[in-house]
């Protein structure tokens, strides 16, 4: 069964939960779209940092507690900024009240926990939607359509890094095993993420990586296959290489530079000249993310086609795979009745 279809005459009510960098990040491009999202509340742990979170935003309503802002009828739509170690139990609350959700990447840690929301999500009938923001960018959507109408020939194998370079200590959530930390749920979600739009399920996965002192991994590198495809993907919290995706076929290959939000891309044929595509990308690049969870809710739609249930699992399942190969810590899972 669907969900209602929200009402056409009035911008989808948010609500923001918790409040972090992310959170005010993704919150400066609801705002930005006031004819189209009317951000209506937030909530922390801590009420007075609600209280600033709002007050500097003009949101009208400040939760000191997550279950207050998922018992509100009057948000549409709750945005979970939390950790990813600590999505599990916020997002349940979210469904269990009636609002739909979206949920910052990776949904949550593992593939069993993932699995165990959507799973609830459907059977509650709302929206959840992992927060990939780069599906729903126009640069890489463009991408994937040109490779899967042979705009490169026949697809060989495709590339995709994403390294930074951490100076904190080890207690912040990025190394600390305590908060699911770790190169690959952060960083490795989105070169996963980009071939999984492209290719689907990998036939194979190997693995090879390094630890940090804290046990999590600190850098991770992954050879996968699609039948005749080679894929490699990596991922490290001490690295410096630019981020890039590239696509390389018979007749081709297709190049883009920050493909999170990617503003541009360059199609490489082998023989005529380079063609390059630009894309205007309004704000911090969350405004295509929060425009497709609009435009899900005004049909009624469980879920996205840009960011589908489907592929959460599967790469979901594929960082299991990759996490255990490196010699990441294992997680716990959550139990839903």
């Amino acid at each position: 069964m669907a969900p209602t279809p929200l009402l056409q005459d009035r911008p989808v009510r948010w609500g923001i939960l918790a409040t972090g960098g992310i959170a005010a990040t993704v919150t400066a491009d609801l705002l930005a779209l006031p004819d189209e999202c009317e951000v209506v509340a937030v909530a922390s742990r801590d009420l007075d940092q609600a209280r600033a979170f709002a007050a500097e935003r003009g949101i009208p309503r400040a939760y000191g507690s997550y279950q207050e802002l998922a018992e509100d009828d009057e948000v549409d739509v709750v945005y979970v900024a939390t950790p990813h170690s600590h999505h599990f139990e916020p997002t349940r609350a979210c469904i269990e009240a009636g609002r739909h959700v979206l949920v910052e990447k990776p949904l949550t840690p593992s593939a069993g926990d993932t699995d165990a929301l959507l799973r609830l999500a459907q059977e509650h009938d709302r929206f959840c939607m992992e927060a990939v923001w780069m599906r729903c960018n126009p640069i890489i959507r463009r991408a994937a359509e040109l490779v899967h109408d042979g705009a490169i020939g026949e697809l060989s194998h495709v590339r995709a890094n994403f390294e930074i370079t951490f100076t904190g200590d080890d207690s912040h959530r990025l190394v600390n095993p305590a908060l699911a930390g770790g190169a690959i749920l952060d960083l490795g979600v989105y070169p996963l993420h980009a071939m999984d739009l492209i290719l689907g399920k990998p036939d194979s996965l190997v693995a090879a990586g390094r630890l940090h002192r804290t046990g999590v991994e600190a850098h991770a590198e992954a050879l996968l296959t699609w039948g005749d495809v080679v894929g490699h993907a990596s991922c490290s919290i001490g690295g410096q290489t630019p981020m890039a995706l590239h696509l390389v076929g018979s007749t081709g290959r297709i190049e883009v530079p920050d493909f999170l939000k990617p503003s541009r891309m360059t199609l490489v044929p082998r023989e005529g000249e380079p063609e390059e595509f630009r894309a205007r990308v309004p704000g911090n690049g969350y405004t295509f993310e929060a425009q497709e969870v609009n435009a899900c809710l005004r049909r009624g739609a469980l879920e996205s086609s840009l960011v589908d249930h489907a592929s959460t699992r599967r790469v979901a399942a594929v960082m299991d795979d990759w996490r255990a190969q490196v010699g990441a810590p294992a997680l716990d899972s959550h139990e839903v009745e």
